[in-house]
């Protein structure tokens, strides 16, 4: 299953791999989805990468006031999911907006992402000050 999204002007392509059916990492970033405001993610197990963007985007989610939760997430909600991210240190948050060559969840990054992107473009300038 390849996934890609795009906020800046390059798309990314992605493999978002699934584990005896529950979502678990891409090939080089964490994955998040959004199920009715709440953002979730996949526990941080043997199964996931262990990145930091994946402890700051939680971090920053919880201190901009947005409802979090970890539990192992399905295949089926993955794919019914209100927005759908990706996160790493290269990327930050990178919104998905195709699945499979088909749009998703409207085409364009959802307003949950779009908080999480001010949230991590705010966190650079306070580090960078």
């Amino acid at each position: 299953m390849c996934w890609r999204g795009s906020v800046r002007p390059t798309p990314a392509r992605q493999t978002v791999l699934f584990r005896n059916g529950f979502l678990t990492e891409a090939s080089a970033s964490n994955v998040f989805i959004v199920r009715d405001g709440v953002i979730l993610g996949p526990p941080k197990d043997n199964q996931i990468l262990p990145g930091i963007t994946y402890d700051a985007a939680f971090e920053l989610a919880r201190g901009g006031g947005l409802a979090v939760e970890v539990r192992p997430i399905s295949r089926d909600e993955a794919l019914a999911a209100d927005e759908m991210w990706l996160s790493s240190s290269t990327k930050e948050v990178l919104a998905v907006t195709t699945v499979d060559g088909k749009s998703f969840a409207g085409g364009s990054p959802g307003p949950v992402f779009r908080k999480m992107y001010e949230l991590f473009q705010a966190s650079k300038s306070r580090s960078s000050q």
